[in-house]
């Protein structure tokens, strides 16, 4: 690992969405600062994330005649989350959303024009208060990434790459000490540090972990290779604890990569699912061959609750010559060619002559799918569907017949550890004096309860990030 390093003033395990904020934090209020990242590049789920952000009472809402407050946007994340949301950390959250969001803005932050808006790929605000930049996680990284590079030039922060915390060192006195690492090389290292803050990710790369974490469930989805619940884990062996793992809810959708029985293609090529975007053509069964929810239901929390109750919360989309010719895209992100490949050979993907065969090849009981193509049809031509289902073009009938296999993926992890209200990790004998944590390591569900609520990930961890460097050198 090199030359050894002297003891930092603070310590932070991940440079992603929440430890660079802290690290550039830190280092402008005088702190020496060494990072600990296990990847090969700084930046963490950035590189692929959709990076929605949201705050409620910003300059750019008051510029569009938006009249939103932290309170409002408060009260909107407690009701989408039905009380689930701790509502302490939410309240920290939405309270520091604006400053963050101005921040990025006066940082030169590359917003999308037509944000802030209401969007429905999550259970929607009742005002528009969810931002975004034109590259995603990528128009945030313009910000971060220069200002902590310019922090490690002048040599106030210390990166290490590839490097793994195994294990959080303590004191005896209720304190971290610093933390036990290895390099590329695996060779041990004792790092040393007056604070340390876990900003290192969730578990949503660990087919293993997860199911442990959270009740059970499955792991499906496109997490990064590095999101293996390190930093929680070296946590937990300190005698933190998790919450949340309860609170699993599958985001609705996502297809397999041919050889993983876990891993999703990327977020961007999912098929298109959310009916305000695109209003369904086809059906969805599950491996009964029922249909389960209307699959235009405005409210995704009706669509992804309907979904935790299926076999293996697993479901197909099923439709017809028809539908593929006169439908808009279903996968708009895939080129034909793929698409044609796909359904010569991925298993997820299935086309027969009849809806029989297609069941079969699918996975599907026929009987069930049967009845529920004929039960489809009737409702088209009645213009009643027994699920409330109002948007009903045209009735799945011609040969050729397709399926494709849909899983309730992750895109983030529920559980996380327990923090108090200043964000320290709370051990066996109470809140941890020197250690934090902020991002993903929180979990999904302590900011969002049992839903999805936008720009409550990415928000909160850089408004925590930025208020930890602030705190941990005494400015707070």
């Amino acid at each position: 690992m090199g030359a050894e390093l002297s003891r930092a003033d603070l310590l932070i395990v991940g440079a992603g969405t929440a430890g660079l904020p802290a690290a550039i934090e830190a280092a402008r209020h005088g702190l020496r600062v060494t990072v600990v990242e296990q990847a090969d590049q700084i930046g963490g789920t950035l590189w692929r994330s959709w990076a929605q952000l949201s705050a409620g009472g910003t300059a750019l809402q008051r510029s569009r005649g938006i009249h939103d407050s932290p309170d409002l946007h408060f009260d909107d994340v407690m009701r989408i989350s039905k009380g689930s949301a701790d509502p302490a950390l939410v309240r920290l959250a939405v309270d520091h959303a604006p400053e963050t969001v101005d921040w990025l803005v006066s940082a030169g932050f590359d917003m999308d024009p037509a944000a802030p808006a209401i969007l429905y790929f999550h259970e929607p605000y009742a005002l528009p208060r969810t931002y975004w930049g034109r590259r995603g996680g990528m128009s945030v990284l313009e910000v971060l990434i220069p200002r902590f590079e310019r922090a490690c030039a002048d040599g106030t922060v210390t990166l290490l790459l590839n490097t793994t915390v195994t294990a959080l060192r303590t004191d005896g006195a209720n304190r971290v000490a610093g933390v036990t690492a290895f390099g590329r090389s695996g060779v041990r290292t004792d790092l040393d540090a007056a604070a340390v803050i876990l900003t290192s990710g969730g578990y949503s790369g660990n087919a293993e972990l997860f199911p442990r974490l959270t009740g059970g469930a499955p792991l499906v989805g496109p997490g990064a290779p590095t999101s293996t619940g390190t930093g929680l884990l070296a946590a937990l062996e300190l005698g933190a604890r998790t919450r949340g793992g309860e609170l699993f809810l599958p985001t609705y959708g996502g297809v397999l990569l041919p050889d993983s029985p876990s891993k999703t293609v990327p977020l961007d090529d999912y098929p298109q699912l959310t009916p305000q975007s695109r209003p369904p053509w086809e059906i969805h069964v599950n491996a009964r061959g029922e249909r389960f929810v209307a699959e235009d239901a405005d409210s995704v929390d009706v669509r992804e609750n309907a979904l935790l109750d299926q076999p293996g919360l697993r479901f197909w989309v099923v439709y017809d010559e028809t539908v593929r010719q006169k439908a808009p895209a279903l996968f708009p992100t895939w080129a034909q060619e793929d698409l044609s490949e796909a359904f010569a050979g991925h298993p997820s993907f299935a086309t027969a002559g009849t809806l029989e065969e297609l069941a079969e090849c699918a996975g599907v009981d026929p009987a069930g799918l049967r009845r529920s193509v004929d039960e489809y049809n009737a409702a088209v031509a009645s213009g009643v569907d027994s699920l409330g289902r109002r948007h009903l073009p045209l009735p799945i009938e011609q040969a050729p017949f397709y399926a494709v296999r849909n899983h309730g993926s992750t895109l983030k992890s529920p559980a996380g550890l327990v923090v108090d209200r200043e964000l320290r990790v709370l051990g066996a004998d109470g809140p941890v004096e020197n250690l934090y944590a902020a991002g993903e390591v929180l979990g999904g569900s302590t900011l969002s309860g049992k839903s999805f609520v936008s720009g409550m990930s990415v928000t909160p961890a850089l408004s925590f990030g930025r208020l930890l460097g602030r705190r941990v050198a005494g400015s707070a």
